[in-house]
């Protein structure tokens, strides 16, 4: 049995969602969606069972991206999902892993290499976050008993985003990230409670009923210069996804009738930075792992590696707090007392917030099918072709080719300085929280506006292969 063979196996056996027979009508999937999405709320307020109490929360960082809940069953939420997902992203782009995504059978095989992986990647987050000492020391009975609720809870959500892929709209994975920014920004506007170790409320207009002019600035909570900075980061956003580029092509079916093919500033969209803060969120997790794990009884290279990774103190709110290493340097800045308090960490966390989206952003390209030639061999094969010119995939290749790898880039640079400049700015829900709950509201939107032009008009079906 080749290994082909074996990994088709393994996938198997994980459970999975049946397709429907046929295409569900935009109600049906709206309702599916929806019910999706008061599932995982009610997950993410069930506790987890056997735990003691601790107010050190190893993902707090974390929770944006990989939209779990502290202290509930789907405490890890999507992160090893999320974390899959890039490694095979990087190993199919840099070409470790051989595979064709245009061949159908290759594109198989890439899907089922990552839902393996997810759940082996769940098991193994489950296991080390236990022994890593988030719920301090258990008797292994117990120590088990949580393992199997933690991988518990992220295998639904991984059966829940195959509910949505299927018979929903979107994918649950964007739908579970939503649902956190919406929730922490609705929180830090409006919550009346009072922030932990302190004696001022944490929302924004809660606080300026109370404190007046204070609201104005206040370093380490949402206040009203956060609250200007949300509202030009969601338009800067908003303007910005609707720039595009319009390529003229025409029907061979339809002689004399052109359109166009509009490759967006933002082709990424969101992608990039949900793999770039998903890998950062992967290298601090493990660092205070590490820290809480070792920190009292380190020997020498276990310090080094320490060292390397991160170091962490306890803050007033009990949390772990980086003080150094590369933990130190992608923890995201909270506005702009932590840039004048250390400017070279700011300018660190930019360059790495760019770099890592352009990487993610040029990988996702390819292996996504939207490079030049899986876009031109798409046209080609619905008989769309460039207008005076061959119906000829290398040649729209040729055409298209400077435009998507110029967005690209271009593209993923934007995502990152847009998050890094709104958390420099504070704004409200962190800028990488705004921009992926705007990026992810106006697809959410053009899907459900291309699904109802469909059921008006049912020829475009078979026009556009669907």
């Amino acid at each position: 049995m080749s290994l082909r063979d074996v990994i088709f196996a393994l996938n198997k056996a994980i459970p999975t969602v049946e397709r429907p027979k046929q295409r569900p009508s935009l109600k049906e999937r709206i309702v599916w969606t929806a019910s999706v999405l008061i599932v995982y709320y009610l997950l993410s307020n069930i506790p987890l069972w056997g735990v003691p109490k601790t107010r050190y929360d190893y993902l707090r960082e974390l929770r944006l991206i990989f939209a779990g809940s502290f202290g509930s069953l789907i405490e890890l939420g999507i992160g090893p999902i999320v974390t899959a997902g890039i490694v095979i992203e990087l190993l199919v782009g840099s070409g470790l892993i051989g595979l064709d995504l245009t061949d159908p059978e290759d594109r198989r095989l890439f899907q089922a290499i990552q839902r393996v992986l997810s759940v082996v990647l769940i098991v193994v987050y489950s296991v080390f976050y236990v022994i890593g000492g988030r719920f301090d020391h258990m008797p292994l009975n117990k120590s088990i008993m949580v393992i199997m609720q933690l991988a518990l809870g992220s295998l639904m959500l991984m059966l829940l985003d195959d509910l949505v892929s299927k018979w929903g709209i979107g994918s649950g994975i964007s739908l579970f990230i939503l649902a956190g920014v919406t929730t922490g920004v609705f929180w830090n506007i409006f919550s009346p409670v009072k922030a932990p170790g302190t004696e001022r409320v944490v929302g924004v207009i809660p606080a300026l009923i109370i404190e007046r002019a204070g609201a104005i600035y206040r370093a380490g909570l949402p206040d009203l210069l956060g609250l200007a900075s949300t509202v030009i980061v969601i338009l800067i956003v908003v303007l910005t996804y609707g720039i595009r580029v319009n390529v003229p092509i025409s029907h061979t079916l339809m002689r004399g009738q052109r359109t166009r093919y509009p490759i967006r500033l933002l082709y990424v969209s969101n992608v990039p930075i949900i793999f770039a803060l998903a890998l950062m969120g992967d290298i601090d997790l493990i660092a205070r792992i590490l820290w809480s794990r070792f920190a009292e009884s380190a020997t020498g290279w276990q310090q080094t590696l320490m060292n390397i990774l991160g170091t962490f103190e306890v803050d007033p709110n009990g949390q772990l707090r980086a003080i150094g290493g590369l933990a130190y340097y992608i923890a995201t800045p909270r506005g702009p007392t932590d840039i004048i308090q250390d400017p070279l960490r700011a300018l660190i966390y930019l360059a790495i917030m760019v770099g890592s989206s352009v990487i993610f952003a040029k990988v996702w390209v390819i292996t996504a099918g939207m490079d030049p030639e899986s876009v031109s061999r798409q046209l080609v094969e619905q008989g769309l072709v460039l207008p005076g010119r061959r119906a000829s995939s290398k040649v729209i290749a040729k055409v298209i080719e400077d435009y998507i790898d110029s967005v690209t880039i271009l593209g993923g640079a934007l995502v990152g300085l847009l998050a890094a400049a709104a958390n420099f700015a504070g704004a409200i829900g962190t800028g990488s929280g705004l921009l992926l709950g705007v990026t992810i509201t106006i697809s959410f939107y053009e899907v459900i506006a291309r699904e109802r032009m469909l059921e008006l008009y049912p020829r475009l079906k078979a026009f556009l292969g669907v």
